[in-house]
């Protein structure tokens, strides 16, 4: 595993928020029972009960999640601006080691990104796919690459069309290494599959490694509109709000290094 993915996995299991508002409870916690100062202990612990309880029970998470999914929301299902040279998904939906354990395809809440790539492949028969993602992370046991090609086979899809990077461990590589992956003579757009919240940051690193794509969304995770403030669904609203600072972090970092010439890339 590459130095820069150690860090940023490193980095970002402290700062996730869900994990972030725990260590901080923690915190104060210790400062009440051990350390010298408890009253400022009780305006942690206190500062964050408030904190966690607006974003548990709020639509915050799913506020912060609309301008990252509507940012190319416009081509949702558009598959009519052709000619298309062929088409690229993401890996991320992937679960290698639930897959290794039962012997079967097993996928996360991004399944929609294999679904709509072997939609889209049977919709244009002739073009070409490639799965980008991350090789074995031992011998035995299952890749990203593995599952994506379990599954392709059992939607009935040639994988003799299918291109799989297996050497990519996250968005920056997902780019560099399906360009490597794409002739010189394949000069049209490739229909690029992967999470609508993902996608700004996708276009941001496939245009930055000189990959022509036209973007597919696909696996929203909002409906885009205004669904009232309170929603009593605290792990749902939790995740939402982890996955949105998530990809605002990787806007920023993205563009911070070179990664992405654009700090919010747009149609």
């Amino acid at each position: 595993m590459a130095w820069d993915n150690i860090i940023s996995r490193s980095l970002w299991l402290i700062i996730q928020p869900s994990n972030f508002l725990f260590l901080l409870l923690i915190i104060g916690l210790l400062l009440i029972i051990f350390g010298k100062k408890p009253k400022l202990g009780k305006k942690i612990i206190l500062s964050t009960l408030i904190f966690l309880f607006f974003v548990g029970f709020s639509n915050i998470g799913s506020w912060l999640l609309f301008p990252l999914e509507g940012r190319f929301s416009i081509y949702t299902n558009q598959t009519t601006l052709g000619p298309y040279q062929g088409i690229i998904v993401l890996s991320g939906s992937e679960q290698y080691d639930i897959s290794t354990a039962h012997n079967q395809v097993s996928l996360n809440h991004g399944a929609d990104r294999l679904i709509a790539a072997a939609a889209l492949s049977k919709k244009f028969p002739t073009l070409p796919v490639i799965h980008s993602g991350s090789g074995p992370k031992s011998i035995d046991q299952w890749s990203e690459t593995d599952v994506a090609k379990k599954f392709f086979e059992d939607m009935g899809l040639d994988l003799s069309k299918i291109r799989f990077d297996d050497k990519a461990y996250n968005t920056h590589t997902n780019a560099i290494n399906s360009k490597k992956l794409i002739k010189d003579s394949e000069n049209d757009p490739w229909l690029l599959v992967t999470s609508a919240f993902h996608m700004p940051r996708s276009v941001g690193a496939f245009r930055n490694a000189g990959v022509k794509i036209q973007p597919y969304p696909v696996d929203y995770k909002t409906t885009l509109k205004y669904q009232g403030f309170f929603k009593l669904n605290v792990a749902k609203n939790l995740f939402l709000f982890d996955l949105a600072i998530h990809e605002y972090i990787g806007l920023v970092s993205y563009y911070c290094t070179d990664r992405s010439s654009e700090l919010f890339p747009a149609v």
